[in-house]
């Protein structure tokens, strides 16, 4: 009788190398296999290896934003945060809110997505024009905490981004000029922090009425005021308002501003003699750098009543080096890496993903419309999302899942379906 060989058995590494790979959902299903696989999946080094194969191999081309659905004109906006798949161009998944059942009495639709970073997604609640409320949440594992409130009761811009120095994840809040007041949050401390004042670098003139950031890149938060772009180091806390953006977008805000003067020296005329009209811009990741896209049209002689005499166009510039952004005074320099003319109506330009040669518009005109770009054929076009009718879409933002659990975690509850959210 030929002897009982043992039964294969594979490493820990080996496993782990496996199951790396694995989607998040599933992961969270195989910590049911053994405690072995549960120590595994829940150990630290793996949390941040799943992590970083899911962000170097982008197996994950996702966005998740907030969607407001209505099926009459009289009935109330119903707010969902939900998951699109950029491939498929379709809606993959519609989340609970980042709280349990019955824990909170907040009416949904205040809600927005602050910022999403590692799959840790920010969320605010606006009471009203001076207080706030936030949750930091991973949608994956259905877990969350609410943040203790900040001092800073008129926010004036919001971001929230990750410090890979500290390995610590922040949400800021800055108030409006003259002394733009900052608190910073740290998940890792639990803490708001107030920024002194004198660590800001001032460049644009006026008001400073950002709203939110756009986007939170290699430890930094970016946005745009006027013709500059607005960079928070998360790291060292500092506001740096003084970097320019490319010279055809200061050009294209001075045209317009001419051409506003124009009408107004004509004085009782009704009629407009010249049009220009300034630039949408946003600040986007591209190829794990920076890139700012404007979306702008212009018209001359009453051309402005004809749509289809626009001259409408995306343009994509690069930042070549990132060593402005810490304000050693280094000027900013861009390279324009290309320009698309795009066949549609004057609209805003809400936000922008960049993935693969492809550049993902989400713009807002008498609805919201999604233009795919083709960077290498320089080809626009406008296209289906699959959604329910009656949706407006706001505040898209890259969306990676992850297993990435902060201190204070709690497992969300929520017993009933989805619409009885």
């Amino acid at each position: 009788m030929a002897p009982i060989r043992p039964n294969p058995t594979l490493s820990n590494d080996l496993i782990s190398e496996i199951l790396v790979r694995v989607p998040v959902k599933s992961l969270l299903q195989f910590q049911l296999v053994s405690k072995t696989w549960l120590s595994l999946i829940k150990d630290p080094s793996f949390v941040k290896a799943q992590l970083r194969r899911a962000i170097a191999t982008e197996t994950d081309e996702s966005l998740i934003m907030t969607r407001y659905t209505y099926m009459t004109d009289t009935e109330n906006a119903t707010l969902k945060f939900s998951v699109l798949d950029v491939d498929s161009r379709q809606i993959v998944s519609d989340l609970k809110y980042p709280y349990t059942q019955g824990e909170s009495q907040q009416v949904a639709p205040a809600f927005r997505i602050v910022g999403s970073v590692n799959g840790i997604v920010c969320v605010v609640f606006h009471h009203n024009l001076s207080e706030h409320s936030f949750y930091l949440w991973n949608p994956a594992t259905g877990q969350s905490r609410a943040v203790p409130a900040c001092a800073l009761r008129t926010s004036r811009a919001l971001g929230f981004g990750y410090d890979p120095v500290d390995n610590d994840y922040k949400i800021v809040s800055v108030v409006s000029r003259p002394s733009l007041p900052t608190e910073v949050y740290s998940a890792n401390r639990n803490v708001w922090r107030k920024v002194p004042s004198e660590d800001f670098m001032f460049g644009i003139n006026g008001g400073f009425i950002l709203g939110y950031f756009d986007v939170s890149v290699n430890g930094f938060l970016f946005g745009v005021e006027e013709d500059a772009m607005i960079v928070f180091d998360l790291n060292t806390e500092v506001l740096n308002c003084a970097i320019k953006l490319p010279p055809a977008i200061a050009s294209a805000i001075e045209a317009a501003d001419a051409g506003l003067a124009v009408i107004a020296a004509v004085g009782g005329h009704d009629a407009l003699i010249s049009y220009a009209a300034r630039p949408k811009t946003r600040i986007i990741e591209y190829n794990k750098s920076i890139a700012v896209i404007t979306l702008w049209a212009n018209a001359l002689n009453d051309d402005w009543t004809d749509h289809k005499r626009f001259n409408k166009a995306i343009n994509l510039w690069k930042l070549e080096d990132d060593s402005c952004l810490r304000g050693d005074g280094v000027e900013a320099s861009w390279t324009l890496m290309f320009s698309i003319d795009l066949p549609m109506r004057p609209a805003h330009l809400l936000n922008g993903y960049y993935s693969n040669g492809d550049l993902v518009l989400l713009v807002a005109n008498v609805d919201d419309r999604w233009i795919w770009c083709n960077a290498s054929k320089k080809e626009a076009k406008i296209v289906r999302v699959d959604m329910v009718d009656h949706c407006h879409t706001h505040y898209l933002y890259r969306y990676t899942e992850s297993l990435v659990s902060l201190s204070g975690f709690k497992q969300i509850s929520w017993n009933r379906g989805y619409g009885d959210n």
